[in-house]
C-alpha cells in the first residue's frame, strides 16, 4: 500500500490492509484493539497495514473526518498491551497524524512475516490460542486451511535462492590440467630387484662352491628384529618374490596415493546473504582410468621384532578422520562430503581434506567430467554444477 497518508485517509476504501475507526481504543475497548491488531497481522499480505482511528466511513463512500479530541493515548500503553496478550511478538507502531485540521491516530502494522499471530493467554472474551484474520474488510477466525497457508509460506521464505559456485584456483576456472603417473619407483619393485639381485649372487656362490656345504651356505639366518633378505635361503628369497607385491601392498598404496597421485580439492563460494544450511556435496567421476584412494594410506611400520610387541598404533590423525567418504560402482566413483552450514560470501575449500587421484597413462589427452550436486537443508533441489579434469601427460 502506498505511503502517502493523505491518499490513503481521503481516498482509499476499507480493504485487507486498511480499517477505519471512528474513535479511539479506550480500555474498555482493548479487547477489540488486540482483535483488530491481530487480524490485521494475520491478513495474508506482506505490505504495511493500517488502522485509521478519527475517521468514520459512510455508507456512500464518503467519510467523516472526525478527529480525536480526548486525550491522545500514548503508544507505549498499547505496545505493553499487544506485547502482554500476543504471540509471536507484533509489530506495530501508533503516531498522531494532522488531516484536514484534525488530529488522527494511526496504526501501522508492519513486518508481519511471523504468522499466525495469536492469544497467548485469556483476555476479557478473547481465548488462549484464538487466532482471527482480516479478509477484505471483514474478520473471521483462521481455519485449517490459512494454517496450511501460513506453514507453506514459511517452509518457501526460508528457501535459499542464490548461487553456488565451484571453481579451481579462480572464479570462474571450470577446468585443471593434471598429469598421468609415471612409472617404477614402488617399493614392490625396488624389493623385487633386491631380492632378485641377492638371489643371482647365492645362486653364484653355490654355483663356485661345487656341492660342498651347500647346505650351510644356503639357510635360514634368523636375526633379531626381522631376518634381512641377505640372511634368507634361496627357498625362502624365491617365495618372498613371489609373494613381494602383496607384502608391501600396504606400502604400494602409500606411495601411489600419498607421494604420486595428485592431491585433489576445489572451491566453493556461497554468493548470497544467507548461509546454506547443513550442506553437503557429492561428486561423480567416471572410474575408467582413475585411481582414487578410499582413505589416507599411512606409511606402514614394517618393525617385527618382538620388541616392538607392546608397540601401540599411533591415533588416526585428522586427516584420515576427515578424508571425504569415497565408494564405487561398476562404472564411477561417488565421493561425498558433508560441509556444514556454508558461509556467505566466503570462498572455502569443497573437501576438508583433498581427494588422492591418480590416472593412468592410457588415458592421457581426455577430458573427465566431476559432475557436482550440493544438498543444503534450506534447498528446495540439489544445485547441480560441473569441473573439468583435462589429462596431460
Amino acid at each position: 500500500m502506498t505511503e502517502n497518508l493523505d491518499d490513503i485517509i481521503g481516498f482509499e476504501n476499507e480493504n485487507t490492509e486498511l480499517d477505519f475507526k471512528a474513535i479511539q481504543y479506550q480500555k474498555v475497548k482493548f479487547q477489540d484493539l488486540l482483535k483488530d491488531l491481530m487480524s490485521m497481522a494475520n491478513a495474508k499480505s506482506d505490505d504495511d497495514k493500517y488502522i485509521i482511528v478519527g475517521v468514520k466511513l459512510l455508507g456512500n463512500g464518503k467519510r467523516d473526518i472526525l478527529g480525536i479530541t480526548e486525550d491522545f493515548i500514548d503508544e507505549a500503553t498499547y505496545q505493553q498491551l499487544i506485547h502482554n496478550n500476543i504471540e509471536p511478538e507484533l509489530n506495530f507502531s501508533y503516531f498522531s497524524y494532522q488531516f484536514q485540521n484534525k488530529t488522527l491516530g494511526v496504526f501501522k502494522i508492519f513486518n508481519s512475516n511471523d504468522r499466525p499471530y495469536m492469544m497467548k493467554k485469556d483476555f476479557g472474551k478473547l481465548k488462549i490460542g484464538e487466532a482471527f484474520i482480516r479478509k477484505g474488510s471483514h474478520q473471521t477466525r483462521l481455519t485449517r486451511k490459512d494454517f496450511d497457508f501460513y506453514i507453506e509460506e514459511k517452509i518457501t521464505e526460508k528457501k535459499f535462492t542464490g548461487k553456488i559456485h565451484t571453481f579451481f584456483d579462480k572464479l570462474n576456472q571450470k577446468s585443471i590440467a593434471l598429469n598421468v603417473l609415471s612409472n617404477g619407483g614402488y617399493p614392490s619393485d625396488k624389493a623385487a630387484e633386491k631380492i632378485k639381485k641377492i638371489l643371482l649372487e647365492k645362486r653364484e656362490k653355490l654355483k663356485k662352491a661345487e656341492g660342498m656345504f651347500v647346505s650351510f651356505l644356503d639357510q635360514d639366518i634368523p636375526m633379531l628384529g626381522g631376518t634381512p633378505y641377505k640372511n634368507r635361503s634361496i627357498k625362502t628369497l624365491e617365495e618372498d618374490l613371489e609373494n613381494v607385491a602383496e607384502t608391501y601392498r600396504d606400502d604400494d598404496l602409500h606411495y601411489l596415493f600419498e607421494i604420486k597421485a595428485h592431491k585433489f580439492n576445489f572451491r566453493i563460494l556461497n554468493d548470497y546473504t544467507e548461509y546454506l544450511e547443513d550442506a553437503s556435496i557429492e561428486l561423480k567421476i567416471e572410474k575408467e582410468g582413475l585411481y582414487i584412494a578410499d582413505k589416507i594410506y599411512s606409511k606402514p611400520d614394517n618393525s617385527n621384532s618382538f620388541l616392538y610387541l607392546n608397540y601401540t598404533p599411533s591415533p588416526p590423525s585428522w586427516e584420515d578422520i576427515n578424508y571425504p567418504e569415497v565408494m564405487e560402482n561398476e562404472t564411477e566413483y561417488v565421493i561425498f562430503e558433508n560441509l556444514g552450514d556454508l558461509k556467505h560470501q566466503i570462498s572455502e575449500n569443497a573437501l576438508n581434506v583433498d581427494l588422492r587421484i591418480a590416472i593412468d597413462p592410457k588415458i592421457i589427452q581426455t577430458e573427465k567430467i566431476v559432475k557436482i550436486k550440493i544438498f543444503g537443508k534450506n534447498l528446495s533441489k540439489p544445485i547441480e554444477d560441473q569441473l573439468i579434469i583435462k589429462i596431460v601427460e
